[in-house]
């Protein structure tokens, strides 16, 4: 199953990590307008005092995530499924809409250079960039306004800030009078600030695309550096035309939209009952728990909204607000009790409705948040007296995380019990700061602060480590176990493979290949057993080989073997239910059992598919079968259903040697032909069969393939290059170079770099695996790396030029 997630922020990056937690199987991809992976908009004020960078705020996302940048969606195809972008289009199973808001302005910015909204990355850089010795104006008072303009009075930079109210409210129109004179009082403390109320912006001068003056109704400006920061409206134009919409896109209270295929959640949703669109990181999240619950059918679950706890820290003033989902600030009932602290800088304001607790905003305040949220939840009424007799710290502290409840104490308890040294070492015991973000600096402060034992962290991150490494072990115990309950058409016994092994001399070998595939694999060595173990399972996974244009090189690579290594006998010993190289002779027989496959096995087997894809003619180049599919039909036919597909070889991987200029038959690659990619690239020409080994094995220890790197390729196999693992490197070094064939140098063994090899640009494993048992691999014997692993440049460039004058810039990372 396909789920597309529009939006790049903290609901996607919520949506997307829940999806996968849930089916590890689904592909998921996040179609983002903007240049950067999802990040935490909350920590944008850092960007501004250079405090953090973008890598700083990004967001933890499962690594499994197809991520696409810059992709500005434009228009949904609901009757096919696709979302359309300025660039391409993405089919879908499920499309959840979670593209958020976008700012408002009070005039087209989009042509003036020194004007700005406050809701991005970018915005921020922007905003850096300009401020040296500029009349920085603020239009909006509410807690964006009031964080870019705590922040900017900490830098030197600006000249002068304008702070632009409309009417005499900072925060909220519900903040007393009393709370916002002071709040002003500090500010102005600094002579650079001014806080204007009653004003608005009435006129400006723009010249060549630079705004020049800026009019208020109380002040002229001379080169401003404008910000707004007057609210947002949900980002969905491109679905108005496909989807029911009012301010946002409606949903039901599953957070279906219109369509039972497309769900939407955040500041992009709209309930239709109630008109509700969530405003706070845990409301989105609620949303999505609720979209995602409903996607797969886990339990029929509906959002209702929950007592709203939020936090705001600036300079001197830290806000606590507790509201309820039934408060109407329009409502002539509401009552405020307010009581106030002038020795401890405390405002504590309390909004009542018939003796119901509806919201309370705190300055500075020492009252428990949570407890104030029960006293809402139970609807009881409120005596004034009881809010003054508890007006006082409780004796867990301050209320650090509202989203989890965490308060101050109980906090650095779990750390210094714990031993925990960094914000990452919290996340096994705490959520605290990881939900709306907005904490997270408060918690990393009491983390740096706590008192922690270093012998009693070392103790602890042994023991951590240990139970992570138990944990994962054990993991991979009941996954063979649940093999050990699978009964697979083609079963073959450990018996006969061990007999294998005996037969070709292999035995005493075999623990030696365990060890070193546990090794190369990246695997503690205790995990040697549970590879010996996985070998035994090998044969229990369905393995359909589809062979389309190629010279079936990489099957003949372990078919043929007279005297076959170790990996081979274990690729003749996988259940390979369909081959059509091994099956040809069966006739309509094997086509019948591929069917039968396909049915019976869907969503368990691996697609292992060797050659490229002819796309020329309409696939007509290359027809299979009695039917004539073509090759193109029949791989989109069987990857439908597989559980994963790995293209195996050069040919697989781009269209290799096959699609070498001026390539007539149109041959691409398996992940080109089906226009996915999560497609497992395994190339060389051939490959070396420890490569397929390798990945199969970590497939069946734990559930998914190894970690992966540039164009899909197992890391453990295709980072390491050819150059710098070469046994010809030190010649290299030295400049000992082969400069014909058969000279002095290319009798010593000398680098034959000047011969053509291409092993600095080749990120493969075969100086160190090598082939044959280990035995060899054609630079040893001679002939110079053509980097294969490459795909077709390799044949195009590479191998028909002794040195490569320009070498694309991708190559050589």
């Amino acid at each position: 199953m396909r789920i597309v997630i529009i939006g790049g922020g903290i609901a996607a990056d919520y949506l997307a990590n829940q999806i996968l937690e849930k089916d590890p199987a689904t592909e998921v991809l996040i179609l983002s307008k903007e240049s950067y992976a999802p990040y935490d908009r909350i920590h944008l004020c850092d960007l501004v005092s250079g405090t953090s960078c973008i890598q700083d705020i990004t967001l933890e996302l499962n690594p499994n995530v197809t991520v696409k940048l810059n992709q500005e969606v434009t228009a949904i195809d609901r009757q096919a499924k696709q979302v359309i972008t300025e660039q391409s289009q993405f089919e879908y199973d499920y499309l959840i809409i979670a593209s958020g808001s976008q700012p408002k302005t009070l005039f087209d910015i989009e042509h003036i250079d020194n004007a700005v909204t406050f809701r991005s990355a970018d915005d921020s850089f922007k905003i850096a960039e300009n401020l040296q010795n500029r009349n920085v104006v603020i239009v909006g008072a509410g807690p964006i306004g009031l964080e870019l303009l705590d922040t900017l009075m900490d830098m030197p930079a600006p000249k002068r800030i304008y702070l632009i109210v409309r009417d005499e409210s900072l925060y909220s129109g519900d903040l007393d009078p009393s709370s916002v004179a002071l709040m002003q009082k500090t500010f102005e403390e600094d002579p650079r600030i001014v806080l204007s109320f009653n004003d608005e912006i009435v006129d400006k001068t723009v010249e060549k695309g630079h705004m020049t003056v800026l009019k208020t109704k109380h002040h002229q400006i001379e080169d401003p550096l404008l910000v707004f920061g007057i609210g947002i409206r949900p980002n969905i134009d491109f679905a108005r035309s496909s989807l029911e919409c009012d301010r946002g896109v409606l949903v039901d209270r599953t957070m279906r939209t219109s369509d039972l295929f497309i769900y939407a959640v955040g500041e992009a949703a709209q309930i239709d009952e109630s008109g509700f669109s969530a405003g706070h990181a845990k409301e989105c999240r609620l949303e999505a728990d609720v979209a995602v619950s409903n996607i797969f059918k886990t339990e029929v679950a509906s959002f209702h909204r929950e007592v709203a706890i939020d936090g705001l820290k600036v300079g001197a003033f830290e806000f606590i607000d507790v509201v309820s989902p039934r408060y109407n600030m329009h409502d002539e009932d509401n009552e405020v009790v307010l009581l106030r602290s002038k020795k401890e800088g405390r405002i504590d304001q309390y909004i009542l409705n018939n003796e119901k607790l509806m919201r309370f905003i705190g300055v500075n305040s020492n009252v428990d948040a949570l407890y104030l949220k029960q006293l809402i939840i139970e609807n009881e009424n409120v005596d004034a007296s009881y809010l003054y007799n508890n007006r006082h710290e409780n004796e867990r502290g301050r209320l650090v995380c509202s989203c989890t409840g965490t308060y101050q104490k109980d906090l650095v308890d779990l750390i210094e019990t714990e031993a925990v040294t960094s914000f990452a070492e919290l996340k096994p015991y705490s959520e605290a700061g990881r939900v709306c973000g907005r904490c997270k600096k408060d918690v990393a402060n009491l983390i740096a602060h706590a008192h922690v034992d270093k012998a009693e962290v070392e103790r602890k991150r042994a023991e951590r480590e240990e139970a992570a490494k138990a944990a994962q072990i054990e993991k991979v115990e009941k996954r063979l176990e649940k093999f050990n309950r699978l009964h697979p058409s083609n079963q073959i016994d450990m018996a006969d493979f061990e007999a294998a092994l005996q037969s070709f001399d292999k035995a005493q070998d075999f623990n030696g290949w365990v060890s070193m595939m546990t090794l190369n694999l990246q695997l503690p060595p205790e995990y040697d057993n549970l590879v010996y173990r996985s070998i035994q399972h090998l044969n229990k996974v369905p393995v359909i080989w589809l062979e389309l244009a190629d010279c079936t090189g990489n099957s003949e690579a372990f078919i043929k073997t007279v005297n076959p290594t170790i990996d081979e006998l274990i690729l003749k010993f996988i259940s390979l239910d369909y081959h059509e190289l091994l099956m040809a002779a069966s006739g309509p027989h094997s086509e019948n059992r591929l069917d039968q496959l396909i049915e019976e096995d869907q969503g368990d087997y691996i697609l292992i598919v060797e050659g490229a894809v002819p796309l020329g003619m309409g696939g007509n180049f290359l027809r299979i079968g009695p039917q004539g599919e073509t090759g193109e039909a029949l791989l989109k036919r069987v990857a439908q259903h597989a559980s994963a597909v790995m293209a195996v070889g050069s040919c697989a991987f781009d269209g290799g040697v096959v699609a070498a200029a001026p390539n007539p038959t149109g041959a691409v690659g398996v992940s080109e032909a089906l226009g996915r990619d999560d497609i497992i690239n395994l190339p060389g020409c051939p490959v070396n069969p420890i490569n397929v080994v390798g990945t199969l094995l970590h497939y069946i220890m734990f559930a998914e393939m190894p970690e992966l790197g540039e164009n899909n390729k197992p890391v453990w196999a295709y980072a390491p290059r050819v150059h710098d693992n070469c046994e010809r490197r030190g010649h290299y070094d030295a400049g000992e170079f082969v400069k014909e064939w058969g000279d002095e140098g290319a009798k010593k063994g000398w680098c034959l770099f000047e011969m053509g090899c291409k092993g600095p640009y080749a990120d493969m494993n075969c100086a160190q695996m090598k082939f044959n048992e280990g035995t060899s691999w054609p630079v040893q014997v001679g002939h110079g790396c053509i980097a294969c692993g490459k795909g077709k440049v390799a044949f195009d460039e590479f191998a028909n030029n002794r040195k490569v004058i320009n070498v694309p810039k991708e190559l050589t990372s």
